[in-house]
């Protein structure tokens, strides 16, 4: 979810891997990795990035709060809809 949130934001603010990892000090291979959910960036990371992407915390989090909110919900309905499980006799 986090990767999904933050190659959202570069790739609508038109950057590249290689430019948003320059701007935050990281190497494009980072930047890589964490699009693609193969590596779990630390909290100090993430900040880089959203501060090379001039995205606030608070905007991250909200956007983050609400994917969390929508896949709880989907969870949830599908479990719902599922019929019950009929044990063999």
């Amino acid at each position: 979810m986090i990767a999904r949130i933050l190659r959202s934001y570069r790739e609508r603010m038109n950057i590249s891997q290689e430019r948003l990892a320059h701007r935050a000090g990281v190497d494009r291979t980072y930047v890589g990795k964490v699009e693609r959910a193969t590596l779990n960036p630390t909290i100090f990371r993430i900040n880089r990035l959203l501060g090379a992407m001039g995205i606030p915390w608070r905007e991250f989090a909200e956007v983050l709060d609400r994917e969390l909110a929508a896949a709880n919900e989907n969870r949830a309905a599908g479990r719902a809809r599922r019929p019950p499980v009929r044990k063999a006799p």
